[in-house]
């Protein structure tokens, strides 16, 4: 009884293709190692080309990174440096008693002033200063600031001054302001970087 043709089929295929490996294999080592010669030079290429790349990848990524970090190293410097003008801005305004008397004394000493100018504050200081420059706490009888210099008679005026922190010296002629944000804003202008340098000259 004959096979099905199905199977017939399959085993001719499968003999055909039991010659044809063998036929072509020595052909197919051949080509292997002819390619295998071929891939290696190539790869050999290649691979070089790829480490020089990666080098020169990793290179750049080191660079990008060590620039970051170091804008991002001036950049906390700089924000430091800031804060800390900030933090004298804010010191400042906190100043009271006889912290307060001995600082605008030593302001007004820097300047040239008659003696009997009105001094403005804002309203919400008036409470501070009259205290820190009166022993009575008399607007009109500054004594404690007074006494620092024989020809000051410097009086405290209800009436308030633009200058949030800080104060103002007013005559009919002339107005002297004396803004604690500004005094540190002129200060950290002209020392600024001596303090950056100081701060950070050991890094």
């Amino acid at each position: 009884m004959k096979k099905p043709i199905f199977e017939r089929i399959t085993e001719e295929a499968k003999k055909e293709a039991a010659l044809l490996v063998k036929e072509t294999k020595s052909e197919a080592n051949r080509i292997l190692k002819a390619g295998k010669d071929a891939i290696s030079a190539q790869n050999e290429s290649e691979l070089t080309e790829a480490k020089a790349k990666s080098v020169e990848r990793v290179r750049q990524y080191k660079e990008r990174n060590e620039k970051g970090l170091d804008n991002y190293k001036e950049q906390v410097r700089q924000e430091i440096v800031v804060s800390i003008f900030d933090e004298v801005v804010n010191k400042l305004a906190n100043l009271e008693g006889e912290e307060l008397l001995k600082f605008v004394t030593n302001l007004i000493a820097k300047e040239k002033v008659k003696g009997d100018e009105v001094m403005h504050v804002s309203a919400r200081n008036f409470k501070k200063f009259v205290t820190a420059l009166s022993s009575k706490k008399d607007a009109t009888n500054l004594d404690l600031l007074n006494k620092k210099d024989a020809k000051y008679n410097f009086t405290l005026s209800k009436e308030p001054t633009h200058v949030a922190e800080g104060f103002l010296l007013s005559t009919p002629q002339y107005d002297l302001i004396f803004d604690f944000k500004e005094i540190v804003i002129n200060y950290q202008k002209k020392h600024e970087q001596r303090i950056y340098n100081e701060l950070f000259k050991d890094e």
